[in-house]
């Protein structure tokens, strides 16, 4: 299991990082649905963290649906379908839906004022993004990165709406360090080539519109982004299958 690209070096709790690397293991074909994960104290000395530590890990991957313990028998690999629509507060997170709902609400807003205000230089900052994240697109290893540049992108977009407030609570909307889960989550739902380029894709979408200067196709692109991502995501039943292109 190799170190993850977003370590807990940078202040984050540190068994994120120990949960984004089983998750690019499984990710990569290393653990298949149904396979029996390592013990907790395998893991962590690995990974070179307290057995906790590991346990946190573990109980973060459980959380979101990824695997699942049989007790008396060990730990095992989920297969991807997402098993989270249930998921409620935790000591370790607020409740991802919660965290969707609200970006789907702000999020458009943000946008479509980005449209009218946001300067040059973020635009190429949002720009670069896009471009490292196409660089990882074929890159299973790099998903924990890819995710952190996606989150970034929406972090660094929301002060170009030139309303400090609105940017602020975006910001922490989409703080790793605030929503660790969220992270998770966000890596879960990208679970090959093909699910990593429609993200950059989106984005790619949100951003044209918003250096043509038009709010309306602005909002609509994020808000098909995040659509996206919550159907993506958590399954939502009673939502529609289709979606109008953006």
């Amino acid at each position: 299991m190799q170190r993850s690209d977003v370590s807990p070096s940078g202040g984050q709790r540190r068994y994120l990082g120990v949960a984004q690397d089983l998750l690019t293991a499984i990710g990569r074909g290393d653990y298949e649905a149904g396979a029996r994960l390592p013990a907790h104290g395998e893991v962590a000395a690995r990974a070179g963290v307290s057995r906790a530590t590991a346990r946190e890990a573990f109980l973060a991957l459980e959380l979101i649906g990824a695997i699942e313990v049989r007790h008396g028998d060990g730990t095992f690999v989920r297969g991807r379908s997402p098993q989270i629509e249930g998921l409620q507060r935790t000591a370790l997170d607020a409740p991802p839906q919660e965290l969707i709902e609200t970006r789907l609400h702000l999020e458009p807003l943000v946008a479509g004022l980005a449209a009218q205000r946001i300067s040059e230089e973020r635009v190429d900052q949002l720009a670069d993004y896009l471009a490292q994240q196409q660089d990882l697109v074929d890159q299973p290893e790099r998903v924990a990165a890819f995710v952190t540049l996606g989150l970034q992108f929406h972090a660094d977009l929301a002060p170009g709406c030139g309303n400090s407030l609105l940017a602020d609570i975006v910001e922490q909307l989409v703080d790793v360090e605030r929503h660790p889960l969220w992270a998770l989550i966000n890596q879960r739902g990208l679970p090959d080539p093909a699910s990593r380029q429609l993200q950059v894709d989106e984005h790619r979408s949100i951003l044209t519109a918003i250096q043509s200067g038009d709010p309306d196709c602005a909002s609509q692109a994020m808000r098909h982004h995040l659509d996206a991502l919550e159907q993506i995501t958590f399954a939502l039943s009673g939502r529609e299958e289709g979606r109008e292109p953006a």
